[in-house]
């Protein structure tokens, strides 16, 4: 190829390492040569993602699942000397993890305006950048009190593979007679102003109790109504799908409690025991089956499955015997149990509540917020 001939890997390694992150997924766009280098030469690509542990503003790293005693403290959300500055002011409140994205994490404080106040952060580097209010944040909502309602469970924190383009979404939902939001709303970040997205015809109002997530370029949550299914939505286009998928198992009055999450960068439904996933032919198949209650939204980790315990909310590492040793590959047929007679390994424990802990996936970076900031 023509980049080859005139730029070696080690000349273009050393060129893409001199550009922020963000800049170095977008030349993996420029033909196969760099994107060989991008994928087998930089830190950021070939870094494995860790668990991040969110405790009610406090946050945690587990650096490694194999073994016990690898959990640190990334952040304490009080502020002091030395503890990154953009906590001032929130320090006391409630603040709640959207989602993490390359290193970045959106938190979101709910009593701070309607709609909730949103900061993207760098714990790597300590800056912070506070996200345009959201358009609905000068509605009259009520008498309720904002502290109740949880915005942050509405909005979506995601990267787009393609464009290296950080957007936040915040989807349709209501809340009992206080509001109905019927649009999608999308920022991108860098951009001063969110943009209102129509929704298709029998709405997609979200079931916000079973999470919103996105995967490889999209959005997806679980539309309330007659028939519940998961809608998607395009991050690059900023368009709904044209078909929605259906639920690989429906809710009774036995089990209610169902949530979506990602497998190995694929849409998963858990509904306790079973975790499904969706394949590239839009089939679902049974990957696990529980034994144990998991973290939301995200519980699979390379080879390891996260499992929670109440009481001191305790989180084990099991690695599936039917895992392989390197990768992993989706399989029709067979599904693992993951619990007894397997404990795992205990990895962390947290002292707030099982509920008020949040898992995803966190990959250090130096990416500065700087070249995002508005004027």
């Amino acid at each position: 190829m023509a980049a080859e001939r005139y730029l070696s890997a080690d000349v273009l390694a050393d060129i893409l390492q001199r550009l922020p992150s963000i800049s170095r997924r977008r030349a993996r766009l420029v033909c196969r040569h760099w994107r060989d280098v991008v994928n087998k030469r930089t830190t950021e690509m070939q870094s494995r993602a860790k668990p991040l542990i969110w405790d009610d503003g406090d946050a945690y790293v587990i650096d490694d699942l194999s073994s016990p005693g690898s959990c640190r403290e990334l952040w304490k959300r009080r502020v002091r000397s030395g503890v990154y500055r953009w906590w001032d002011g929130t320090g006391t409140r409630p603040s709640h993890l959207v989602g993490v994205c390359n290193g970045l994490l959106c938190v979101c404080v709910n009593e701070e305006r309607a709609g909730g106040s949103l900061t993207v952060s760098n714990p790597a580097t300590g800056e912070a950048l506070a996200v345009p209010a959201l358009p609905c944040a000068g509605l009259f909502v009520g008498s309720h009190r904002r502290e109740e309602i949880r915005w942050d469970a509405a909005y979506s924190f995601a990267c787009h593979p393609t464009t290296g383009k950080y957007k936040v979404v915040h989807v349709p939902w209501s809340k009992e007679r206080l509001f109905d939001l019927e649009t999608v709303q999308v920022l991108t970040l860098g951009d001063t102003a969110w943009r209102e997205v129509p929704a298709p015809a029998g709405g997609a109002r979200c079931d916000v109790a079973a999470g919103v997530i996105s995967i490889d370029g999209a959005t997806h949550w679980v539309k309330v109504g007659n028939a519940t299914r998961i809608v998607s939505f395009d991050l690059n286009t900023e368009r709904f799908a044209p078909t929605t998928t259906p639920l690989p198992a429906q809710p009774d009055r036995r089990n209610i409690s169902y949530h979506l999450t990602e497998v190995h960068g694929r849409l998963g439904f858990v509904m306790m025991p079973d975790v499904w996933v969706l394949d590239q032919r839009r089939r679902w198949s049974r990957r696990y089956r529980l034994e144990e209650g998991i973290p939301r939204p995200h519980f699979v980790y390379g080879d390891y499955v996260l499992t929670m315990r109440s009481g001191k909310t305790e989180f084990f590492a099991h690695r599936p015997k039917g895992t392989p040793p390197k990768g992993w590959r989706l399989e029709c047929n067979g599904v693992e149990p993951v619990g007894h007679p397997d404990h795992g390994t205990l990895v962390a424990e947290m002292t707030r509540g099982y509920a008020q802990c949040r898992t995803f996936p966190y990959v250090e970076t130096t990416e500065p917020l700087g070249v995002y900031e508005t004027n």
